[in-house]
């Protein structure tokens, strides 16, 4: 297990506990064992675009309108400073494209396992660095049977996603071994103010291998999947409007520290310095 080599971080990036130059000093997983369970719906190429991708990013139209939106739980997550990081949440992605790059987008509420927020506190700045929103909500997983469960994700007491299923039969090695061919590329936007707030002296379209450095172990059918959305102002999440059939599956994989480590920049954007 990593160990951090420093035990006090000063300043800003306390939250991280590691500063640029000394991060990610560990080999292997960042991810070691994220439990997922995906449902993939039918929505709108405008709403995808306005609730899921990043500005600007577009919707690709060559392919379907869906969104993919999963639970997952990560028990041993090992940030920048290789500190163990237990947390869940909720994420979405679609499917976008830019500079002839093609991978999917999307961003995700947060929360720790043990409904002490502060130890996810690393999510705020994690997301800024990545280019991905993180946002803070209560998220409850209830078994409903031995085989099905109901979540929930609330904020400022509003229930905005209820999702349910019931996990049926594992996928054979064939199975999985499609899961994993048919991964794609994450990509984000850095957007860091300048110190007027009028301004960036960071926004580029970044992108992360998780077509390669994400890994799909078991897999399982899921069936009798349903999905819900609430919205508040800042979340209006209803304008999803799920539409059709609801595919299913859940999964245990892992993610390794090259998912950061490799990141790259695929280009600038208007307001970044010397655009």
């Amino acid at each position: 297990m990593a160990q951090p080599t420093d035990a006090f971080t000063g300043g800003i990036l306390n939250l991280t506990g590691v500063r640029p130059g000394a991060a990610f000093r560990y080999d292997g997983l960042s991810f070691p064992d994220m439990t997922v369970y995906m449902v993939t719906f039918r929505s709108s190429y405008e709403a995808i675009e306005k609730l899921i991708l990043p500005p600007p990013l577009k919707v690709d139209r060559s392919k379907p309108p869906e969104v993919h939106a999963w639970y997952f739980t990560s028990r041993n997550t090992l940030p920048m400073d290789g500190r163990v990081t237990p947390y869940h949440g909720f994420q979405f992605r679609g499917h976008t494209a830019f500079e002839g790059v093609k991978g999917f987008a999307g961003w995700e509420y947060i929360d720790s396992l043990d409904g002490d927020k502060t130890h996810v506190d690393i999510m705020g700045p994690w997301g800024v660095y990545f280019g991905m929103l993180k946002k803070f909500a209560d998220i409850r997983f209830v078994p409903t049977s031995v085989d099905a469960f109901e979540v929930t994700v609330s904020r400022r007491g509003q229930r905005l996603i209820t999702m349910r299923m019931r996990i049926g039969a594992e996928l054979d090695a064939a199975g999985v071994a499609a899961m994993n061919a048919g991964g794609s590329e994450t990509l984000t936007v850095r957007e860091i103010p300048d110190v007027n707030y009028a301004g960036f002296v960071d926004r580029t379209v970044c992108c992360s291998p998780t077509d390669r450095s994400n890994q799909v172990l078991r897999a399982w059918q899921a069936e009798d999947a349903f999905i819900e959305f609430g919205s508040l102002e800042q979340d209006p999440l209803a304008e999803l409007a799920p539409e059709g059939p609801i595919r299913a599956v859940a999964f245990n994989a892992t993610a390794s520290v090259e998912t950061f480590t490799e990141m790259r920049v695929l280009g600038t954007l208007p307001g970044h310095p010397g655009h």
